[in-house]
């Protein structure tokens, strides 16, 4: 449950607003799920396989179970239900059996549980596994090849998705440039500072309760009943503060496993990975080549586009079978094309399992689209914002994925707001070359755009409560997460706002199944706009069904009535009544107290109810400064502008930091963060960009309303990692005079460019 906010002077919506939940995190009082202490707690340890592929051959517990401490050994014999991770991962099991193939390192092949930490790690050594080693692959182009080693029987491909609409081959011939680019793309880790962490116990009613970071705690309860073989409502998942997600905390692994071990030992269990573990065994970002043939005029006017994407998405599904379809539509960007042929594939390899990571599955095809872009604006000699200019997606207008979105679109303003910021960069590095041309020095600037689907369309039906406590205050019941992006603030503050009151009105109960609706899942930056609208219906239901009974007791009707802090006010002001009076009513004449909200997208878009209809799209841009040193190879982000339409800013300060967070985080997606499978193992051999790199930011919120969104609000928090890395390595193909293509851009891979460029 999330603090009561105290600063009733502040406006529900806009200004500047603290968080429900600072105090707690700065004082250090917020707890963790370390953080949480249950009598005769037992802890897990997780073998896993050391080979990047294996078959199983034999496994023997007995030397393990002998351990000091030990309390049991489960491996995949011992699972009740589905050994897997249903509606998640395809064909990933829970637990490696006997006979099947560990397809990737850290593969999870038993569970140890002990009466310490310490003595499950020790047990772990004496677990006896053979293992039969088999041919592995990290490169996706290799697990294509019609020779490729099988790493699944029906082959090495998950799943694939089109877009194809004009005549291309038209298009292609009418254009005056045809630009052809391959682009690049790395494994990444998510790198949170808090490492994943569950926590298994039953709770006063006898209900087995998992907690643990997650960003849908309804799902969980689905996944773990089908691996336990238990009815879904003998169990209970609570979503505690989380240090850190970025689309990590997704997989629900942990989960299921501490949850099967507290169900066959009847005793609370708790797992925290190493950080080792973290890099072995949690889901990373997709490695993709994505190869671009793109047409325009002279005068620079887009004609056709063709996208070619293969997307690594290692050793299990891990929602990866869904990766082609973002792929894809990030793939094209806010801009007029009279023609497209886009593929995507997503393909098995040994690497780790790669799942949801900040903007899934669409920074990298944005990436390689707008870097194509400004090869294509320098063989045209236009200047790269202007291009995109004169090329943006008018409202209404057919968009690259085949029809109108239905979102409005701020991409016009986002580039007129930007071009101050670009062309003072492109003066000042000017100015910088020409006077230090015989240095090793150069400033380069570049610049990106992006377009960001958030959401889905279908059926998806998000459902919040709202209810008059007994004392007259407001409890708003959602599942929401909040795992440092801040819902627990935005959701009372937009239920503040619908019903007129001030935040400290307003309780929030966040995310636990046992008292919160199914608000659906929290990724591609649905909450706000997503849950954020139900939240906003069940406030608004609750206002109207309170005016309904204070009209009763005030004698008159309800559209004169006010409701003001912890009071509904007639048209004649000496009439009132207290909340708490109101709520003694409700409960005389038998009327509930709590309300439904409801966000139905089935109803919002009735015309299209595709699953990969996309009418949710976000835009932005932003123009990086950067400085190489052409004899080190090293690249300094100096300055970077960062322009997003974000709707309605709810809580402009959390907005501000979201886009910032997620520059740094480009940053080192630019710049040094690459996982090497077998090689990463922590920070200490994967580099994240330290505080020192942080450039001068500056962040620029642009306000289209959204037709749909609750008070005009969309998406950021995601979207905001799009045009950074592309920025950046445009930034560095200008200053050194040579394009380079791939991610990330290290200083040994600068200096090659020099080289070659030299050469």
């Amino acid at each position: 449950m999330a603090a009561i906010d105290t600063s009733a002077e502040q406006p529900a919506i806009g200004g500047s607003n603290t968080r429900v939940d600072a105090a707690g995190k700065v004082t250090g009082r917020t707890r963790y799920v370390d953080d949480l202490r249950l009598p005769d707690l037992l802890h897990m340890a997780v073998l896993r396989s050391p080979h990047h592929h294996a078959r199983v051959l034999k496994i023997d517990v007995a030397p393990a179970l002998r351990r000091p401490g030990v309390v049991g050994v489960i491996t995949a014999g011992d699972i009740p239900g589905v050994n897997g991770l249903p509606d998640y991962s395809r064909d990933e099991p829970l637990l490696t059996p006997v006979g099947e193939t560990a397809k990737q390192q850290g593969a999870p092949i038993a569970l140890i549980v002990a009466e310490s930490p310490q003595q499950a790690r020790a047990a772990l050594k004496a677990i006896e596994v053979a293992y039969e080693v088999l041919p592995h692959t990290f490169d996706a182009d290799e697990a294509l090849r019609p020779d490729a080693y099988p790493i699944y029987p029906g082959g090495n491909v998950l799943s694939t998705y089109a877009i194809k609409h004009g005549d291309l081959e038209a298009a292609l011939a009418a254009s005056d440039v045809i630009v052809e680019t391959e682009y690049r793309t790395r494994f990444q880790e998510h790198s949170a500072l808090e490492r994943e962490s569950s926590l298994a116990y039953f709770d006063e009613t006898g209900r087995l309760t998992v907690t643990g970071g997650t960003h849908e705690p309804h799902w969980q309860v689905g996944y773990i009943a089908l691996v336990l073989g238990i009815d879904a409502d003998r169990v209970r998942f609570v979503t505690p503060p989380t240090g850190g997600s970025f689309g990590g905390r997704q997989d629900p692994w942990p989960h299921i496993a501490v949850a099967l071990a507290a169900q066959l030992l009847r005793r609370p269990v708790r797992l925290t990975y190493s950080r080792r573990e973290s890099f072995d065994a949690t889901p990373k970002r997709h490695p993709y080549r994505v190869r671009h043939k793109i047409g325009a005029t002279r005068h620079g006017r887009f004609t056709g586009i063709q996208v070619r994407i293969v997307a690594n998405t290692g050793a299990y599904d891990s929602a990866g079978y869904w990766i082609p379809n973002y792929a894809v539509t990030a793939s094209g960007g806010a801009y007029v094309w009279q023609a497209v042929d886009a593929f995507a594939q997503s393909v098995y390899t040994n690497g780790p399992k790669c799942g949801q990571f900040r903007g899934f599955g669409s920074p990298q095809s944005s990436f390689a689209l707008e870097c194509a872009l400004d090869e294509l604006a320098q063989q045209l000699q236009i200047d790269p914002l202007e291009l995109r200019y004169a090329n943006r997606l008018p409202q209404n207008a057919i968009s690259f994925l085949g029809y109108p979105v239905a979102e409005s679109l701020g991409y016009a303003e986002v580039l007129d707001a930007i071009r101050p910021r670009y062309h003072a960069y492109l003066a000042e590095a000017g100015e910088f070359n020409a006077a230090n041309s015989s240095g090793p020095y150069r400033l380069g600037v570049g610049l990106a755009g992006m377009w960001y689907r958030f959401g889905k369309s279908g059926s998806l039906r998000i459902e919040t409560h709202a209810e008059l406590a007994r004392d007259g205050h407001f409890v708003v019941y959602c599942s929401a997460p909040d795992y440092g992006q801040g819902t627990n603030t935005v959701m009372t503050q937009l239920a503040a706002e619908a019903l007129g009151v001030a935040r400290d009105r307003v309780e929030l109960v966040n995310a636990d199944t046992a008292l919160t609706p199914d608000s659906g899942i929290q990724g591609a930056s649905r909450a706000t706009y997503f849950v954020g609208n139900s939240v906003r219906a069940a406030a608004a239901n609750l206002k109207q069904a309170i005016f309904a009974v204070a009209a009763e007791l005030l004698d008159q009707p309800p559209a004169g009535l006010t409701l003001k802090d912890d009071r509904v006010t007639g048209s004649h002001l000496d009439r009132s009544i207290s909340l708490d009076a109101v709520a003694r009513e409700f409960d005389q004449l038998g009327k509930s107290r709590r309300v439904i909200g409801v966000f139905d997208l089935s109803s919002q878009f009735p015309e299209d109810t595709r699953p990969e209809y996309t009418p949710h799209i976000v835009t932005g841009a932003q123009a990086a400064q950067v400085l190489v040193d052409e004899e080190t190879g090293l690249v300094e982000v100096k300055r970077l502008a960062a322009v997003h339409d974000v709707g309605r800013a709810i809580n402009p300060p959390s907005t501000v930091g979201q886009i910032e967070g997620a520059v740094m985080m480009g940053v080192g997606t630019a710049l040094s963060e690459e996982y090497l499978p077998g090689v990463s193992t922590g920070f200490t051999d994967y580099l994240l960009p330290m505080a020192s790199a942080r450039p001068e930011i500056d962040v620029i919120l642009i306000e289209v309303p959204s037709f749909f969104g609750p008070f005009g609000a969309k998406g950021v928090g995601e979207a905001a990692i799009l045009p950074t890395a592309p920025a950046i390595l445009n930034a560095i193909s200008r200053a050194i005079g040579v394009r380079v293509r791939e991610l990330p851009m290290t200083p040994p891979r600068v200096l090659a460019a020099v080289k070659s460029r030299r050469a």
